[in-house]
């Protein structure tokens, strides 16, 4: 076999990883005005602080146009709200509201304990060294394609 393959293995588990944690996270967010997607810029917003749609569609490498009405979604749910952004003054800086922080925290909350459960058996070193290779992986595969992250 060659690294090439071992990698491709590793590639071909991913999608069930990515498939089913999509179910559980769907599961979790039943009860809220959430869809996974929405709670994905969310979360980017959350973990990285105010930032412009373009910089949104980047970071969860898809279309800028599929981020706008993701935010246009969540402004009307009082959960995002867009700021004058003092480098760019057509292009406003996306962030949470006070209702949208305490949603996510709600709901990321509940996540993590569901994972914890996930987790339950698995060596910590093995999960860290899981997240480093799949950190590299992506790395590698960005500089592969131009078409990995949208353009702003």
């Amino acid at each position: 076999m060659t690294a090439g393959t071992d990698l491709y293995a590793v590639l071909r588990r991913i999608r069930p990883v990515h498939e089913l944690s999509a179910r559980a996270v769907e599961d979790g967010l039943a009860g809220t005005p959430l869809t996974v997607p929405l709670r994905a810029v969310l979360e980017r917003v959350h973990t990285d602080g105010a930032q412009t749609v373009p910089a949104i569609a980047r970071s969860l490498y898809v279309t800028r146009q599929g981020v706008q009405s993701m935010v246009d979604r969540a402004k009307e749910l009082g959960l995002l709200e867009t700021r004058a952004n003092p480098v760019h003054r057509r292009s406003h800086l996306v962030a949470l509201t006070p209702a949208g922080t305490r949603l996510f925290d709600t709901v990321h909350a509940a996540e993590l304990a569901r994972l914890d459960t996930v987790a339950t058996g698995l060596d910590p070193a093995d999960v860290a060294a899981a997240v480093r290779v799949l950190d590299q992986v992506v790395a590698a595969l960005e500089a592969l394609t131009t078409t990995g992250r949208s353009t702003p």
